[in-house]
């Protein structure tokens, strides 16, 4: 029987990457910016408020590194949605190429700040 590799705690979860709820990552749709609950290479949580999202609508906008001054412009499609919580997940559909290494180094560089 072939050895697996599990990084969930929850034997019910199906993702293929690892969220993170740190370091904070703000969605900018339109003018307005977002926050974030959690985020992986795959998907966001965006806490949405008053915008109204339906799934399978298609939604794009940037990933807000706060202090870095960098972004990724991302576009994305509704899996999920949470009236009650007023949360979307969002399964990113285009990322730029080099978006892994851009997030590598946010999370790298936020964790030496934070051990300081």
């Amino acid at each position: 029987m072939p050895k697996t590799t599990r990084i969930s705690v929850d034997y019910r979860e199906f993702r293929r990457d690892r969220r993170y709820p740190m370091p904070p990552v703000v969605v900018r749709i339109g003018d307005r910016d977002y926050p974030t609950a959690n985020w992986s290479l795959g998907g966001i949580q965006i806490a949405t408020g008053e915008m109204s999202l339906a799934l399978g609508d298609g939604v794009a906008g940037t990933l807000l590194m706060p202090q870095t001054g960098q972004s990724l412009e991302f576009s994305a499609d509704v899996i999920w949605t949470d009236a009650e919580q007023g949360t979307v997940g969002v399964k990113f559909t285009t990322l730029p190429h080099n978006a892994v290494e851009i997030l590598d180094r946010y999370i790298s560089q936020w964790l030496r700040r934070s051990v300081r």
